[in-house]
């Protein structure tokens, strides 16, 4: 009966404390698991794919949590004070264990990570809006709509050796976005010293299946026509994009001069130097049939091609990058995460497959404990094993 009486709160505060630990847990349980699970993309996985996003952070509610057991030990709250000790683990473990993995990989690939870098970015998103003060207009569509792209200069002279060049293509599920939506990426790149072109395409309504990809090549040929202007070098333009924008950065490089996919101006075909693909699709059918997010993809689907596969299989073939892979393919790098509620590893296997087939040089990075958009993190252990192997791959294709 004493050991029953002691484990009941007892008074107001008591009882306020063993609430706020109950309701702790439970909100943190929910958390493991999506960050576990692969909960929909548009519904509570998105909070388990921050979590993943930023899994160092979960240690300030590991700190909450023993200041509150503190509180209710000195209350004598026992309830309350073994609650908030299981708080103390299971959000330890959630923020340890993903943070380990990254850190075990990068060892295996002999990058390393740094922790000041992580918490030196601890409040910051990478993430930003269109810079009108970098826009210019790279050309009207046959509808009227003004084309544009923000240009990311080096501030290096326009003398000497020519520079080369990379055009940035934003994701968003090919019905949301903006261009330099990644400002961290153009920054970082314009220090390696590329020029950067981080273009706009337009998007639906109405169904924009041809439009999309049609503005992508339009503003690739509109970088390599004003070449001389920037100081770029039209021969070493590459492809980047995340997402959306990696299966248009793919699909454009890999595609050029097919007449299925033209641009939307005239412009001159542009053999692309090599392409940067993080985390995107490559198979639009199977993105379809197998996604871990069905209701999300299958929706913006809808409006970007107009319906499913069985209703038009040789638009979903066409944009599907696997398509168009050959032995002219540029030099490809693709970063993905094992634990990407969107895009499965399936993609970044097959696309493997094929360039190994094509004798396309190539690699291949599945990220341990990285969720769809790590690099949001622009500290994050994924995105810091990113940079590193992006450095090394522009660097070995120069």
């Amino acid at each position: 009966m004493t050991g029953a009486t002691g484990w009941r709160p007892r008074g107001i505060f008591a009882w306020l404390l063993t609430l706020v630990a109950c309701l702790l847990a439970v909100v943190m349980a929910g958390l493991a698991y999506c960050m576990m699970s692969p909960v929909r993309w548009d519904g509570f996985g998105k909070l388990g794919a921050i979590a993943l996003f930023f899994p160092l952070h979960l240690l300030v509610f590991t700190l909450v949590a023993a200041v509150l057991a503190l509180v209710a030990a000195g209350r004598r709250a026992r309830l309350a004070e073994c609650v908030f000790g299981l708080v103390m683990i299971l959000t330890v473990v959630m923020a340890l264990v993903p943070a380990i993995a990254v850190w075990q990989q990068a060892q295996q690939l002999g990058v390393p990570l740094s922790l000041g870098n992580y918490f030196a970015n601890a409040v910051h998103l990478n993430s930003g809006r269109p810079q009108q003060k970098l826009s210019v207009v790279y050309g009207t569509a046959k509808d009227g709509t003004r084309l544009e792209l923000d240009v990311w200069r080096t501030g290096m002279s326009n003398s000497g050796p020519m520079r080369p060049a990379i055009l940035f293509v934003h994701g968003g599920a090919w019905t949301h976005g903006n261009r330099s939506m990644f400002p961290d990426w153009n920054r970082w790149l314009n220090e390696l010293g590329y020029e950067i072109f981080d273009v706009e395409y337009r998007m639906p309504p109405p169904v924009r299946w041809l439009d999309e990809i049609g503005d992508v090549k339009s503003a690739l040929g509109w970088v390599a026509t004003h070449a001389s202007q920037y100081h770029v070098d039209p021969t070493r333009i590459s492809m980047m994009g995340g997402s959306a924008g990696a299966n248009l950065s793919m699909l454009a490089a890999y595609s050029m001069g097919d007449p299925q996919l033209p641009p939307s101006v005239d412009v001159p075909p542009v053999a692309v130097y090599s392409v940067i693909n993080f985390y995107g699709p490559t198979d639009l059918a199977l993105l379809y049939r197998f996604c871990k997010s069905p209701e999300y993809v299958r929706a913006a689907f809808k409006e970007y091609i107009g319906g499913t596969p069985e209703e038009f299989p040789e638009r979903y073939r066409v944009l599907s990058p696997l398509s168009h892979i050959s032995g002219n393919a540029p030099p490809t790098i693709t970063l993905l995460g094992t634990s990407d509620r969107l895009v499965a590893v399936d993609h970044a296997e097959l696309l493997d497959q094929a360039l190994s087939k094509a004798g396309v040089p190539h690699e291949t990075y599945l990220l341990a404990g990285s969720d769809h958009g790590f690099d949001t993190n622009w500290g994050g252990f994924g995105t810091q094993i990113a940079r590193e192997k992006i450095r090394t791959f522009l660097q070995k294709h120069e």
